[in-house]
């Protein structure tokens, strides 16, 4: 959640606290609009806190990967190209097949897969040669079943960005919600305390979206109703991360 979602969130909160102090009076009412502000808080806390932990995971994941192929480095690929290159005479026109070489490191995940494969291939009509040099009987099997740990690594790390692209759309189709919410309580506000400016005050103030310095336009001023309220979370709503058109939710 950015700067923007958590100010319109903040709006929402406060709103929550208005409408607990000061109930709606006569045959009005804030329970639909109440019932559907509730659930959108409730989805927005869920969502931020989904994002927050998919994008800690997503980290550690990286991090998993990038060791993983320090391993596949180390462990497998440096000493399949020694031995390679050992069986070459000094004088020989023959080059390492390429298969064979050592790749241009650092590499990413991807790329690192497409060297483990060419190396386990290319190595494996040699696999005596490799036994006999050093190396264990089972080398390739070692190889294999490491090069396939980083893939297990890869998909981890692609389900954590998955959680994350998911809830960032959440926090969007629910900060609007909240805002539609908002506009319904405003019409009951009015009508219920229209008599009462201090209390109309306390809640443009509640409702007001409080943009920090350098995030956006706050709001003109705390009476004048939900309209700009309104516009300032919808400018919120519409810069949050990723581009793209806000879903449609029904109320």
């Amino acid at each position: 959640m950015d700067k923007r979602q958590k100010q319109v969130m903040d709006s929402l909160v406060r709103v929550q606290a208005f409408l607990d102090a000061h109930p709606a009076t006569g045959t009005l009412t804030y329970t639909h609009a109440r019932e559907m502000l509730d659930g959108v808080v409730d989805r927005l806390r869920s969502y931020a806190g989904a994002q927050l932990t998919g994008r800690s995971q997503s980290r550690a994941e990286l991090r998993r990967q990038r060791d993983q192929i320090a391993l596949l480095v180390a462990q497998h690929i440096r000493p399949i190209v020694t031995i390679a290159r050992a069986q070459i005479e000094p004088t020989s026109d023959v080059g390492l097949p390429e298969g064979l070489k050592m790749p241009r490191l650092p590499l990413g995940p991807t790329k690192m897969l497409a060297v483990c494969d060419s190396m386990i291939e290319a190595a494996r009509p040699h696999q005596a040669v490799f036994v006999e040099s050093g190396l264990p009987a089972e080398f390739l099997a070692q190889f294999v079943a490491a090069r396939n740990a980083l893939v297990q690594l890869m998909g981890g790390r692609a389900t954590q960005v998955s959680t994350q692209v998911a809830a960032r759309t959440g926090l969007r189709v629910q900060l609007t919600r909240g805002r539609r919410a908002v506009d319904r309580l405003d019409a009951i506000v009015r009508a219920s305390y229209r008599r009462d400016e201090t209390v109309l005050a306390t809640w443009a103030q509640a409702k007001r979206v409080q943009l920090l310095p350098g995030t956006g336009r706050a709001g003109e001023g705390a009476g004048e109703g939900a309209g700009q309220v309104a516009d300032a979370a919808a400018e919120a709503t519409s810069n949050i991360a990723g581009e793209g058109r806000v879903l449609p939710q029904a109320a």
